[in-house]
């Protein structure tokens, strides 16, 4: 069975290289790979983690992220990913693709299978995040896939409820624990000397991306910098925001603020062997990334979890929420530091998505078959 993966930013690599690792080495399938949206982003090093990990890239479809971040210009981007998928697949013709998450990139792909009789497998369908459009683009991918690997049950829940097949939707868990699980991770001076920062008695790691659905986001970073300067003996790795619009506003504020500091260093992307590291070796996630929701637990770290973007998404009790607002920011960073999280348990799975997700493939026995769904309705008794 031919499996075509795409992937579209480093975050979304991250989660799927355990499952694809599984597919390189398992001899009934053969796996090709589709890159597309922030990899090719001049300056981009993602593409280094890929050939790293050991994986060839058989497809690359530039949708022109570096057009502008106007509406417009998101409508073009999502335009050039429909295209630039449909005559990807018009080459492969694989049985099925496999995706993960909520991009707009990852929709354009989903969209192009659909019109191409693809079946479409998708990994984390079914999770809320209420503060941005990633929100529709995850449930609007869901409905163009077949077969559903959700990060936990209550995700499974709401796949069933937008009358999906019960038989197509499998809660396995997020293979981002698996990543964790598998990784061989960096020692504490071996990290801090690859980030450039000197190790301190407290150290945060922060990523802010934009939250889609807001007018703020000028003032939700302001607030969260306003806030750190009451911590100037703490290290602060600050990494890079995803590919959507108002992310290159976002970044050039955190870089001159950065820039004027001996505590704070600033890096695009760590990859995910000095992601990992750095929760394992700071004693905070702030921001409003996924990651802090769903990997940070496995730590034993707190994350302060900035406004709305992951609002409802499943939480470990490590997890504090506040506005973005200085004072909120700052008291929540104080009472996130003031207990211990260690031993917290993560509702993202136990590391064994990958091999589940697998078992699930294999089984198809005719892939051309999923491309025909019917809604079911629920019983409501």
């Amino acid at each position: 069975m031919k499996i075509l993966a795409v992937s579209g930013t480093r975050a979304d690599w991250g989660l799927l290289q355990p499952v694809l690792m599984l597919l390189r080495e398992d001899p009934r399938f053969t796996l090709e790979i589709l890159v597309t949206g922030q990899h090719l982003m001049m300056g981009a090093k993602s593409l280094d983690d890929i050939a790293a990990a050991g994986f060839e890239i058989d497809y690359f479809v530039n949708i022109g992220l570096e057009g502008g971040e106007s509406d417009a210009s998101l409508c073009n981007v999502m335009g050039q990913a429909v295209a630039g998928a449909g005559s990807v697949l018009a080459r492969s013709r694989p049985d099925i693709m496999l995706v993960l998450g909520d991009r707009y990139e990852i929709l354009g792909a989903v969209t192009a299978a659909l019109l191409s009789k693809i079946p479409v497998a998708h990994i984390a369908g079914g999770d809320v995040t209420e503060g941005a459009f990633d929100d529709a683009i995850r449930h609007a991918i869901t409905k163009m896939s077949a077969l559903h690997f959700t990060t936990s049950e209550k995700a499974a829940e709401r796949v069933r409820q937008m009358g999906e097949n019960k038989q197509n939707v499998f809660a396995t868990g997020s293979p981002g624990i698996d990543q964790i699980m598998a990784i061989s991770l960096m020692d504490r001076s071996e990290f801090f000397d690859s980030v450039g920062l000197k190790l301190r008695n407290r150290n945060f790691v922060i990523t802010l991306h934009p939250a889609t659905l807001s007018y703020e986001n000028t003032s939700m970073v302001r607030a969260m910098l306003a806030a750190l300067d009451s911590f100037p003996e703490v290290g602060l790795i600050f990494t890079g925001s995803n590919a959507d619009p108002g992310a290159a506003e976002l970044e050039d504020i955190i870089r001159i603020w950065v820039g004027g500091r001996v505590n704070a260093v600033f890096h695009s992307s760590l990859g995910s062997k000095r992601y990992f590291s750095a929760l394992k070796h700071c004693d905070l996630v702030l921001g409003n990334s996924s990651s802090g929701l769903a990997e940070a637990p496995s730590f034993g770290i707190p994350t302060v979890n900035i406004g709305d973007r992951q609002a409802r998404r499943l939480r470990a009790a490590s997890i504090m929420d506040c506005m973005p607002e200085e004072g909120a920011i700052r008291t929540a960073i104080h009472s996130a530091l003031a207990n211990n999280w260690f031993g917290t348990l993560n509702p993202y799975g136990d590391g064994q998505a990958a091999p589940r997700i697998l078992s699930h493939l294999a089984a198809v026995t005719n892939p051309a078959a999923l491309v025909r769904k019917s809604f079911e309705d629920l019983d409501y008794g």
